[in-house]
């Protein structure tokens, strides 16, 4: 142990003073170490404080390095958020000024395209009017005027050229352009023969290629008129009065003779129907030469009847409800009947009505058919007369036409006048205008003025 100022715990004279002495000795050991334990405890507290300094001066300066970063990195943020919706406006306007220009485009593109499609439409129509013009009739739609014959004659070595001048100096043709270039589609072009040839107004061009293309025939000829509503006797009869051929070949070609047209095909074949070609062979005037044949002429009548029969009558009978041979019934009945052209439309309104109600027609022009004689008047017993073209006996239409019809009662039958009307009488004895009634007592009373007007 060590001395305390000079003395030696050994020398102590008594445990009395040895234990002062230690406690002496431990109380400044203690103080000793307290003393070292502040000085070491202010020594690392100044420690501690400088390094709490020094950490709170190092979190500051991060704290302003993070501050720092984030200022810095907020503005380069903010700058480059602003920068982003800068460019995102410029790029939606820019997407926007293209949208604009693509949709101007399109505008311009869809206009252009369109303009282009009507152009493109105008030359199509005007290119298949002109082709459709080639191929239709040159004298389409021909009512009430049948025509008129021309004679022509084509010289020996003329050209196609030539001979549609020719044709349009007669009025036979409306342009030398269009007859020779459907010449030369239709290869006709160069097969013209020379010759005397009656043409007529109402030919097509097809028609008188066909015919020139035949060569012409002998110079005498002779005009044979049938009127119209003229029956296969009746014409039969007038050729054998002008010495052209007998009534019997006319009518035995009439019934057997073989004619390539459309219209024919469908032509019912019952053995009842008194005549084949019955209501087909048209009404007109014909130029004939000498030695014509009954199959010649019958195929001119033929002809005509083909000219007539345009695409407006054949667009009408498509929106119809009746073929071709019924209209042609009704036509001849209307011709055999009714003389006043007024009165023709207003005649097949009747039959219409008439056939819509499932009456008989009871019309005394097919009950004189029937019978083969013409009179003026018809008896009782006339009407028990038992044929398949007596419509007192029959329901609906006759079994075929009783005369050749025209072209107006042809119209007539077409397009019926839309009236209630369901019979008609002579107004009186000796006219030819009738009475029309929706009752039938109207028809009675309007019958009994008639029977008076005999007497």
């Amino acid at each position: 142990m060590e001395e305390k100022e000079g003395h030696n715990y050994n020398s102590l004279d008594n445990e009395e003073e040895k234990t002062r002495f230690l406690r002496e000795m431990f109380s400044e050991e203690q103080q000793l170490n307290k003393t070292y334990q502040q000085q070491t405890l202010q020594q690392q507290n100044r420690v501690s404080r400088g390094e709490r300094t020094q950490q709170r001066q190092t979190r500051q300066n991060q704290t302003r390095q993070r501050q720092t970063k984030q200022t810095r990195h907020s503005s380069r943020t903010q700058s480059a958020r602003a920068s982003e919706r800068q460019y995102r406006e410029e790029g939606r306007k820019n997407l926007e000024r293209k949208r604009k220009q693509k949709k101007k485009q399109r505008r311009k593109k869809m206009i252009s395209t369109l303009l282009l499609l009507l152009i493109c439409i105008g030359l199509c129509l005007g290119a298949f009017q002109f082709f459709r013009s080639l191929m239709m009739p040159s004298n389409p739609g021909v009512a009430t005027d049948v025509g008129e014959d021309v004679a022509v004659t084509i010289p020996k070595g003329a050209s196609t050229s030539d001979i549609a001048e020719i044709l349009k100096e007669k009025d036979l043709i409306k342009s030398v352009f269009r007859f020779k270039l459907e010449s030369k589609l239709n290869n006709y072009d160069g097969t013209f023969q020379q010759g005397n040839y009656t043409l007529n107004t109402s030919m097509t061009h097809q028609q008188i290629m066909e015919l020139l293309q035949k060569g012409g025939e002998a110079e005498e000829t002779y005009q044979l008129v049938i009127p119209e509503g003229f029956t296969v006797d009746k014409i039969a009869q007038r050729l054998q009065e002008q010495d052209i051929m007998t009534a019997e070949e006319f009518i035995n070609e009439v019934n057997t003779g073989e004619f390539d047209y459309e219209f024919l095909k469908d032509l019912p074949t019952s053995t009842e129907r008194r005549y084949k070609l019955e209501g087909y062979l048209f009404p007109a005037t014909y130029t004939l030469y000498d030695g014509v044949t009954a199959h010649e002429l019958i195929d001119k009548m033929l002809q005509r009847f083909e000219i007539e029969y345009t695409q407006n009558i054949k667009d009408s009978l498509e929106q119809s409800e009746h073929t071709l041979d019924e209209i042609v019934i009704m036509a001849s009945i209307i011709e055999a009947e009714i003389q006043v052209p007024e009165e023709r439309a207003r005649a097949a309104g009747v039959i219409k009505n008439r056939l819509e109600q499932g009456m008989k027609l009871q019309i005394d022009a097919t009950v004189l058919y029937a019978q083969g004689t013409t009179k003026d008047r018809v008896m009782e017993s006339d009407l028990e007369y038992s044929s398949p073209y007596n419509t007192y006996q029959v329901e609906g239409l006759p079994i075929g036409p009783i005369s050749n019809p025209g072209s107006a009662a042809l119209e007539a039958a077409l397009h019926p006048e839309d009236n209630n009307y369901i019979y008609y009488v002579v107004e009186k004895y000796g006219s030819s205008n009738h009475v029309f009634t929706e009752t039938y007592e109207d028809f009675m009373k309007a019958r009994e003025n008639y029977l008076a007007s005999r007497e």
